[in-house]
């Protein structure tokens, strides 16, 4: 317990001891509340993108590992922790880009903070989470989407659920997940709650050999607060990483895509069973009462970009990938995957 108790973890760790202190973290025999009580130090500063590399380095080296995927492949993720409760816009689009021929290794876990999880909605959609890596190994050559259920993944973090749940703020693992994918997929389009925290990410993704191109956005609601995605309320922050390389940020403004300010909390969910009402009309079309015109413009938004990132366009051909995605919700989407019998939330 040495490392714990002579590095105060306010300061930022060398790399070796941010890897070593993660190794701690998911000892079985560290003490849970030395545990939770690291985690609270750490959400109290900005970590650096050396530290979450490490993190999340340390972490990989004991995750179940997932066989190759295409060349394109992308995952598009959020860091969560905005409070916003706004709809699995993430997910969505992830559920939506197969159909442009975008094969998707989508990473992600349940609620931990938040309302309802990227693996909440796929379940209650009808998705087997305990699907193998063999078998979502040919989902994505078949159908172009597997979702990745991180427990199966990172079965060592299992123990740490209830410490994070019982601190009830977002963690250092909560920028950790985006990082953690066993697929490794070449292309990733990445939100962040905080602004501050889209550097430090984008440092990370940098370091990380396996990815060719990303963008870490961070957006804006009407309010001026921060969400974990592209914002169609207000202006959206881009950095772009490729090739190991971090671009000068980018701003994105509504407007400039013809989109008028939604109705206001228009992209908010109370529960999980609201989240399954909205993907399902989203998935039917403008045509379904339960379509939400506001969703389906942030969905845009988000598939937009990960279009450009499957192209490889730059963020001035965006407008025409948004209407592109816009178009394809206006008219309903497959879902990517075998869908059993009526789900009930």
């Amino acid at each position: 317990m040495t490392l714990l108790t002579t590095h105060n973890p306010i300061r930022p760790l060398p790399e070796a001891t941010a890897a070593e202190l993660m190794r701690i973290f998911i000892d079985q025999d560290t003490d849970a509340l030395l545990v939770g009580a690291c985690l609270a130090l750490l959400a109290q500063r900005v970590p650096e993108a050396h530290e979450l590399a490490a993190f999340a380095g340390a972490l990989g080296e004991v995750a179940v590992p997932f066989p190759q995927v295409p060349e394109g492949a992308l995952d598009v993720v959020g860091t969560g922790g905005d409070g916003a409760s706004t709809a699995n816009l993430s997910t969505l689009a992830a559920l939506l880009l197969p159909g442009f021929g975008v094969p998707v290794a989508k990473h992600g876990n349940r609620a931990a903070t938040g309302v309802c999880g990227s693996a909440d909605l796929m379940e209650a959609l009808g998705y087997d989470l305990a699907r193998g890596s063999a078998e979502l190994a040919g989902d994505l050559d078949r159908h172009r989407f597997a979702f990745l259920f991180a427990p199966a993944y990172h079965p060592l973090l299992g123990r740490l659920r209830e410490i994070r749940r019982r601190l009830g703020i977002p963690t250092i693992f909560n920028l950790l997940g985006p990082l953690l994918n066993p697929a490794a997929p070449p292309l990733q389009l990445l939100g962040v709650a905080r602004e501050e925290l889209a550097a430090p990410m984008a440092g990370a993704l940098a370091r990380r050999g396996t990815l060719r191109r990303a963008f870490v956005v961070h957006g804006k609601d009407a309010e001026g607060k921060g969400l974990d995605e592209a914002s169609i309320e207000g202006p959206t922050t881009v950095l772009e990483v490729v090739d190991g390389r971090v671009a000068a940020p980018a701003v994105l403004v509504p407007r400039d895509l013809g989109l008028a300010q939604p109705p206001r909390k228009a992209l908010r969910i109370q529960d999980r069973a609201e989240a399954l009402t909205v993907a399902r009309g989203l998935h039917a079309g403008a045509g379904h009462p339960d379509f939400r015109p506001a969703v389906a413009d942030a969905v845009a938004l988000q598939a937009g970009l990960g279009l450009l990132l499957h192209r490889g366009a730059d963020l001035g051909s965006l407008p025409g990938a948004y209407r592109e995605a816009r178009a394809a919700l206006e008219a309903g989407f497959p879902l990517p995957f075998p869908v059993p019998g009526e789900v009930t939330p």
